[in-house]
């Protein structure tokens, strides 16, 4: 079975992010070509360039940690995971998803502020109302607990289930 194909089961929030995070990159990276070459070809920059390219730059960030986190690519020391006994490493990777989920946790209570604050503000170059900005934060946050979440069930489902020999 292709990767492709595997990855395509795997539900319509994961492709979606994929293909979501992938148009905001070739947006950010058109959108910036078109700025440089409008400067420095024809000496007329336009005026919401840089703008621009960072909302969709901070909508492909976060996105793009979701889909990170859904698909476990997460940075590990993997050395661990082969000293330690199977269940100690399934013991601690629980204990990493937890900590994981605090912190996230944290983030998105904080976030409220940064998004209410931005309530009534606008863009300055687009004059896109500000919230087009900051609620990728709070986005991200939730899709990252989601897939956070998803993958801590898995743990605590194979730690119930016991080591596989």
């Amino acid at each position: 079975m292709s990767e492709l194909a595997g990855y395509e089961r795997r539900g319509f929030l994961r492709s979606f992010l994929y293909y979501f995070s992938a148009l905001a990159l070739i947006g950010s990276t058109f959108v910036i070509f078109y700025a440089t070459m409008a400067r420095y070809l024809f000496n007329s920059p336009p005026f919401w360039g840089e703008e621009v390219a960072v909302v969709l730059f901070i909508w492909m960030g976060f996105t793009a940690a979701g889909l990170a986190i859904s698909n476990d690519w997460n940075v590990r020391v993997q050395v661990i995971d082969l000293i330690l006994p199977a269940r100690a490493g399934l013991v601690l990777r629980a204990l990493l998803h937890l900590l994981a989920l605090f912190f996230l946790g944290v983030l998105l209570y904080h976030s409220v502020d940064v998004v209410e604050l931005s309530l009534f503000g606008r863009l300055e170059a687009t004059r896109w109302p500000a919230i087009v900005l900051t609620a990728a934060l709070p986005t991200g946050l939730v899709l990252m607990l989601v897939f956070q979440t998803v993958l801590m069930w898995r743990t605590l489902t194979s730690l119930r289930a016991g080591p596989k020999a």
